[in-house]
């Protein structure tokens, strides 16, 4: 029933793509489709803590709890097997968003991109970068990755070995040749510099062909988005960004996350567990109610995280793993609070 809440509001947030589009309406049922898994990985661990909290308040509120730890039997030897269940489902969360969620997130993304396209919005155009390249710097203003072209501006500052600007290429457009490896630039500015950082040459030329050391292909946008890559991709797109001198805290964001957000049914499963273990009357209103609070508070503390560590304020391993050891601390509290 979650899921399908998730995908109304899907619908109802792009209701406005969808009417406008021109391409055939399955593009918008496969959207939908792909986008289930990443839903259901956001349903899993409230409905996790529901289930845990709901059955074993069921057994307190019917002294079939108390019954069983008058018998000698404790409290963590009547729950070890949830807590193994919760163990489990962190594995199988963390390959479920690995082998499926990832690349279906891909798969919707390419069957949105098609939906755009059917309105008329371009989706492949990178716009105003500025990137380093192995020798010197680039600034592009449109980037059209289709036809490997830049229009309104293209700027290229090559360095000396002292990091001083050796010349400046500036251009009006310019397009790469995939066959012959090189650019031709047109309406072009070249400055060169001596030593002491003046000019010594000032030329100007209608075209001109230039090999830099990056292709047309440098300037493109990432493969994926970060929703999109997998463990390995990731590491790949560090690599990339830092030879480019691109920002890369929100890919050190999501490795950490691609193993502290499954964690979450862990200690879903304990908190509800502990906390179901308390319930003297009406189980199931009180594990709904307690379920929505943990997972609220829970992606409010992950959300707020995320951002600080995606932003450069505090580091990647602290912004995505404090809510779990928080969470985990809250755990330890109760365990030595009710002395179970």
């Amino acid at each position: 029933m979650l899921v399908g809440i998730l995908i109304i509001s899907q619908v109802m947030d792009n209701m406005k793509n969808f009417i406008a589009s021109k391409e055939s309406s399955i593009h918008i049922y496969l959207y939908l489709f792909y986008n289930i898994p990443k839903m259901a990985t956001l349903v899993i661990p409230m409905s996790l803590m529901f289930s845990v909290c709901f059955v074993v308040g069921q057994f307190s509120t019917n002294k079939e709890l108390v019954a069983s730890m008058a018998a000698g039997v404790s409290f963590y030897r009547i729950v070890t097997p949830i807590f193994i269940f919760g163990a489990f489902m962190w594995i199988f969360m963390l390959f479920l968003s690995e082998v499926v969620v990832r690349p279906f997130n891909s798969l919707a993304a390419y069957e949105f991109s098609l939906i755009q396209k059917g309105v008329g919005t371009k989706t492949d155009l990178v716009y105003q970068l500025h990137i380093k390249g192995q020798e010197g710097f680039y600034y592009v203003y449109w980037y059209d990755a289709p036809t490997k072209s830049v229009r309104g501006g293209f700027n290229y500052i090559k360095l000396n070995e002292k990091n001083l600007a050796e010349y400046v290429i500036s251009a009006q457009n310019a397009r790469y040749n995939e066959t012959e490896k090189n650019w031709k630039l047109e309406k072009i500015e070249e400055i060169y510099f001596d030593e002491n950082m003046k000019v010594k040459n000032f030329t100007r030329f209608d075209e001109k062909i230039y090999n830099f050391p990056e292709s047309a292909d440098y300037f493109s946008k990432p493969r994926k988005k970060i929703e999109e890559m997998n463990l390995f991709d990731l590491s790949e797109e560090i690599i990339v960004r830092k030879n480019k001198g691109v920002p890369y805290a929100d890919l050190e964001v999501e490795r950490h996350a691609i193993f502290a957000v499954p964690i979450m049914c862990l200690i879903v499963v304990i908190i509800g567990a502990i906390a179901g273990a308390y319930t003297t009357k009406s189980a199931g209103v009180m594990s709904l109610g307690i379920s929505v609070g943990v997972v609220f508070l829970y992606y409010i503390m992950y959300s707020t995280g995320k951002s600080l560590g995606e932003n450069g304020g505090i580091p990647p391993w602290v912004a995505v793993w404090s809510t779990s050891i928080f969470f985990f601390g809250v755990s330890f509290f109760l365990y030595k609070k009710f002395n179970l």
